[in-house]
């Protein structure tokens, strides 16, 4: 199947569609709204952006990309996979597109089940949900003629990474995971921990039920403040022609039916602990496939898990920490991170290149 193709900057791409309502029937959701703001955060892109829907098998999807090629390709022309976090999409890699596209081509997928890729419904199961996950990027990388690729994923999209190396390992050339999520043990419950009021576990029981996101579609239109209260860090790490871009394309991208954030609860106990810990799982990655953790210095996310498994697996582990960034460590300090990714895949090449002239 071919895929659909159109310039990035042409908002256009598609019909606009009514979305979801919200509070009273007020609230939608504007394919011209998000294209717009994902237009307007990537305008500082001097590259020439492709935007494309590729098809996959799961359910007849397509996973929205973004790629660009390079001002000078590489010898081994190993292309670099970007992949979001949870209710993220490609445009939040908009300070990394140019500056890693400088030798190789570059690719930003949405995550099937969010961003502007299809929104199939996935099994409740947190097992096969994550394999449905997982293999809809495996047919995208086919349907992409990928042979080999060095995936860079970050926090939920981390975790899929982690899980697709598993499944594909000859694959990834090198598996850079930055901030990832659902590494750690749930810890067991003990007397030491302060234990909530009655009326938080009443609370925690209820709002088990709902989406994590599903505050933003009941408040519709309302959506993009709440979005600006809660974050208003975000439009200083994201600079667009509208101080209000990153905050409509936040919007507009979660107010859709929320599939992948349907799948995302199947995986997770109350609070956001993974079901199915990758620190369980991580040392069945083939050791021929090296990798790389990144973390913020300021992150929530606790890099214990990648030491333990810097200390126990036989393949190559790096661990780097970006000082002064929090979670969204390549927004937060893009210079530093750009700089980071583009040691490790220097190092790869020359390390290739050595290898091939013995």
């Amino acid at each position: 199947m071919a895929s659909t193709e159109a310039q990035v900057t042409a908002p256009s791409l598609t019909t606009p569609k009514r979305g979801s309502r919200g509070l009273f029937g007020l609230g939608y959701y504007s394919l011209t709204k998000l294209v717009a703001a994902e237009s307007s955060l990537l305008s500082a892109v001097a590259h020439r952006l492709i935007s494309r829907f590729i098809p996959i098998r799961f359910k007849q999807s397509d996973v929205y990309t973004i790629t660009l090629e390079p001002e000078e390709k590489s010898s081994d022309n190993v292309p670099i996979v970007l992949i979001h976090g949870f209710a993220a999409g490609s445009a939040v890699w908009c300070a990394q597109l140019e500056a890693l596209a400088k030798r190789r081509t570059v690719h930003a997928l949405d995550l099937l089940g969010f961003g502007r890729s299809s929104r199939p419904a996935f099994s409740q199961d947190e097992t096969l949900a994550e394999l449905e996950m997982v293999e809809a990027i495996e047919d995208w990388r086919k349907e992409m003629a990928i042979e080999k690729m060095t995936l860079v994923a970050h926090s939920f999209g981390g975790y899929l990474a982690s899980s697709y190396t598993l499944e594909h390992p000859s694959r990834v050339k090198h598996l850079i995971l930055a901030d990832p999520w659902g590494f750690p043990e749930k810890p067991p419950p003990n007397d030491k921990q302060i234990q909530p009021y009655p009326w938080m576990h009443f609370v925690g029981g209820v709002l088990s039920f709902f989406n994590p996101l599903a505050i933003l579609r009941v408040l519709g239109p309302y959506g993009p403040s709440l979005v600006k209260k809660l974050r208003p860090d975000l439009s200083v790490r994201y600079k667009g022609t509208n101080p209000d871009d990153i905050y409509n394309y936040i919007y507009h991208i979660n107010a859709q039916p929320p599939t992948g954030e349907t799948a995302f609860k199947s995986m997770t106990h109350t609070f956001g602990w993974a079901k199915r810990p990758m620190i369980r799982r991580f040392n069945g990655i083939s050791e021929n496939v090296p990798v790389t953790f990144i973390y913020g210095s300021k992150s929530w996310i606790d890099p214990q898990p990648a030491f333990e498994i810097q200390a126990t697996r036989n393949g190559y582990v790096d661990i780097q920490i970006i000082r002064g960034a929090g979670h969204q460590l390549y927004a937060d300090e893009p210079e530093s991170f750009n700089e980071v990714v583009l040691s490790i895949i220097d190092k790869d090449a020359h390390e290739n290149k050595t290898s091939d002239e013995e």
